[in-house]
């Protein structure tokens, strides 16, 4: 999502401290004021950073660029892709429609446009399948609790 307000503020801020190089920032729109809030700053390598490689944002390539000293441009995503992680998607997603959030025609079509997996890839197929096990330790968790 294209935010100008978001992209000011995280500029800011992070000009404001003085940093350089990938982070991650997450905002919310806050309903009582229409304003977008930081919610969160992490400098570290997330889970979605894959994301990036489908949506047209080559993170590490422009990481290497910008520690050789290189220009790094402004990158802007193509909008469309959805990220999943299915171990939690599946236990939010099925807690959404008990609630009535969410009907299971819903959350099918939203897993027909193209996706770019958390743990999921064809040439390494180890890490998804470790999903499955992760996803009903979850599930007994909260069964538990």
């Amino acid at each position: 999502m294209e935010e100008p307000e978001v992209e000011r503020i995280a500029e800011r801020f992070l000009g404001g401290i003085g940093y350089e190089g990938l982070v991650e920032i997450e905002f919310k729109r806050d309903s009582r004021d229409g304003r977008y809030k930081m919610l969160d700053v992490n400098p570290r390598i997330w889970s979605w950073h894959a994301l990036g490689r489908r949506v047209g944002i080559d993170f590490p390539f422009l990481q290497w660029r910008e520690l050789c000293g290189v220009e790094v441009p402004p990158a802007h995503a193509r909008p469309g892709v959805a990220w999943v992680h299915v171990s939690r998607d599946i236990l939010g997603s099925a807690r959404a429609m008990l609630r009535g959030a969410l009907t299971p025609a819903a959350y099918c079509r939203s897993l027909c446009g193209p996706l770019e997996f958390a743990a999921f890839a064809a040439d390494d197929p180890v890490p998804g399948c470790m999903d499955f096990p992760l996803l009903v330790r979850r599930a007994l968790g909260r069964i538990a609790a």
